[in-house]
């Protein structure tokens, strides 16, 4: 994996390694309408599958997006990709929240995360070799990203969900804690 991805990848993986089935499960403050930990790696996982699937359509169709970022894009773009920061609050789209899963323990979430992310560096592999420094995908909210830039995007988009879901964990250990 590419060492911009695997920088934030693997460290998370790491951390959600440690986490139990239960922990991974509680929601913070038992406020069913907050992410557990496992609703923010299920997250991450659709997000890397989107990507990949949009870079796999591009591929097989063998153009680079044809359309412009829009200034909004071109702004939000800056943000995250040159500075590889994400503000914290945005809404998430539909298609990328988490429904109904198999509850899992951490090692089998590290596991799926690291697999979807090696699936996506996959394809940005491929799209290096026939795009260049073309964009070779479009993202929703950032316009058309070249390689570099959807690689920021998922290293700073995992990192910034890294935080919350160690607040998940921390807070489901708080509760576990106090029900004992």
């Amino acid at each position: 994996m590419h060492p911009v991805l695997a920088d934030a990848v693997f460290p998370f993986a790491g951390q959600i390694a440690a986490v139990t089935r239960d922990e991974a499960q509680r929601p913070p403050d038992g406020d069913p309408g907050r992410w557990c930990g496992q609703a923010v790696v299920e997250h991450l996982i659709l997000d890397f599958h989107r990507s990949r699937d949009e870079l796999q359509a591009h591929l097989k169709s063998r153009d680079s997006p044809s359309r412009q970022a829009s200034p909004l894009q071109w702004i939000l773009k800056i943000q995250t990709c040159l500075f590889a920061w994400m503000p914290d609050g945005l809404p998430t789209p539909p298609g990328l929240r988490p429904g109904r899963f198999i509850p899992q323990d951490g090692a089998g979430l590290a596991s799926r995360l690291t697999e979807a992310a090696e699936q996506l560096d996959a394809a940005l592999i491929q799209c290096r070799i026939l795009f260049g420094m073309r964009p070779c995908g479009y993202h929703p909210m950032y316009g058309p990203l070249r390689v570099e830039e959807w690689r920021v995007y998922h290293a700073a988009h995992c990192r910034s969900h890294q935080r919350q879901f160690q607040e998940a964990i921390d807070a489901a250990r708080r509760q576990r804690v106090a029900a004992s």
